[in-house]
């Protein structure tokens, strides 16, 4: 009588641990997966995550770092920093090669060794070139 109380006890806690896991696991999905899938998915002209944006990219090839301060810039302050028009890239994982940033082929003229993905109507993430042009 007692070893069969102890066999029932014994799977219910099984149950409740089963349950807690499956349920850590779909909070998880929902709030690390779903908005890197969204991120993939809108183009280079979209709205990225800014929280789900990883840290590190692969664009043409190449490895680009994230800005480590999060600093967000208007198109406005990136022309009169840089000089140039910005490169708004797509961080997703098939995203294609835009004109202007360095490749992993070497060219004779120069390449765009910062990259920005849009993050809100007029803010931009910087990534920067890993590695030499």
């Amino acid at each position: 009588m007692r070893h069969e109380a102890d066999d029932v006890k014994s799977t219910r806690i099984r149950r409740v641990v089963a349950v807690a896991a499956w349920v850590v696991a779909g909070v998880l999905a929902w709030t690390v997966l779903v908005p890197r899938l969204g991120n993939a998915f809108v183009g280079a002209a979209g709205i990225h995550d800014a929280a789900a944006l990883p840290d590190h990219i692969g664009i043409c090839g190449r490895g680009w770092s994230k800005d480590s301060l999060d600093r967000r810039l208007s198109l406005a302050e990136i022309r009169a920093r840089d000089g140039i028009e910005p490169v708004v890239v797509d961080p997703g994982p098939f995203a294609p090669c835009p004109v202007g940033p360095c490749t992993a082929v070497a060219l004779d003229g120069p390449c765009d060794t910062v990259i920005y993905v849009r993050v809100d109507e007029d803010a931009y993430l910087d990534y920067s070139l890993q590695g030499g042009p």
